[in-house]
């Protein structure tokens, strides 16, 4: 096992982006979709001008080089391959992303904190197996799902993708979960998450997008001594509040709150939740301009833009004693102390 070279105490007193990606999205280019990529350097550089020391970093959103690419690149369908090309969901993504941080780019490997991908509902052993010896040359300090961006249910991690919940225990690594409240997308439900979390009392998880603002929701993650919330994109998250989209919660079930403005929102969500809110970007999907399958023949059209600056604003509003409680969050989250 690789040895780390961040440590918790490396972390106090700084900021810390706990969501962001790297590498490309096939799709949202074929499709003319925006964003299309990011690479570590570019994020490095944005996390400079704004002032951020560290990053949580994974790979962009989607397995796409095991499944076949002309399906996915034009109707958006994740079926596997007869000939992939990384031979099991998320191989070269993340091969690449631990590649790109410190080999690639060594210079910039102590600001970045490494998770990697994986599908919960495709080979899932063989997945483990390429793992294992991933780690034996990197650093590796969790595990980040996008049940959407693989199109496997979330709830497949109560089924065989249990491997890894023991795999996240027997390493101390946490779970970070892209979750949803939009009824038509059938992969990521904060419901399901929450049940994922609530039976696995001894793995940290995270669930992000501020759960989409759901009070309900929110509340029982504040009450589970396992779970964290991250606000990553709360910019744009909070405009679909505003606009009523079903992507956030309905205004019956979410926080009471000023959603005019997104740093009121943040502000508001660390008031209620001090001890669970952990701030992330999302970089670069803090803009979304894409159309994505979310359940069998549905498509969901996004057209939403922020940028890094409204992401770190968020984080700028809250008080000193405020950002050194999100710091603690952030640092028991990935570290369990």
């Amino acid at each position: 096992m690789a040895d780390k070279h961040i440590h918790p105490d490396d972390l106090v007193g700084k900021t810390v982006d706990a969501h962001t990606h790297v590498g490309i999205d096939l799709r949202a280019f074929a499709q003319i979709g925006f964003p299309y990529c990011s690479s570590l350097e570019g994020l490095y550089y944005r996390m400079k001008c704004h002032n951020v020391d560290y990053a949580v970093v994974f790979p962009a959103l989607g397995a796409q080089l095991y499944f076949d690419l002309e399906t996915y690149l034009i109707k958006g369908v994740l079926k596997p391959a007869k000939r992939p090309i990384s031979g099991i969901p998320y191989e070269i993504e993340n091969k690449i992303l631990l590649k790109e941080i410190f080999e690639f780019c060594p210079e910039l490997s102590k600001h970045f904190i490494p998770f990697v991908m994986v599908d919960p509902g495709r080979r899932v052993d063989e997945q483990i197996k390429v793992l294992r010896k991933l780690e034996e040359a990197f650093p590796i300090y969790g595990i980040k799902i996008s049940p959407v961006g693989c199109q496997s249910r979330v709830t497949k991690l109560l089924e065989e993708g249990g491997a890894f919940l023991d795999f996240a225990k027997e390493h101390n690594w946490p779970i970070l979960l892209h979750v949803t409240v939009n009824k038509d997308e059938k992969f990521s439900q904060a419901s399901d998450a929450l049940e994922v979390a609530r039976r696995n009392p001894k793995i940290r998880f995270c669930l992000a997008h501020s759960i989409c603002f759901h009070k309900k929701f929110l509340e029982i993650a504040d009450q589970l001594p396992n779970v964290w919330v991250d606000t990553a994109a709360i910019k744009i998250m909070t405009e679909l509040a505003l606009n009523n989209s079903p992507v956030a919660a309905s205004p019956s079930e979410r926080v009471k709150c000023d959603y005019s403005d997104h740093r009121k929102v943040m502000k508001e969500l660390v008031k209620r939740f001090p001890k669970t809110i952990i701030w992330g970007s999302d970089s670069p999907y803090y803009s979304y301009i894409v159309k994505r399958l979310e359940g069998e023949d549905f498509y969901f059209e996004f057209k939403l833009k922020g940028t890094y600056a409204d992401e770190k604003a968020a984080l700028d509003s809250l008080s000193e004693v405020e950002r050194t409680q999100i710091n603690s969050n952030m640092i028991k989250f990935i570290f369990g102390r």
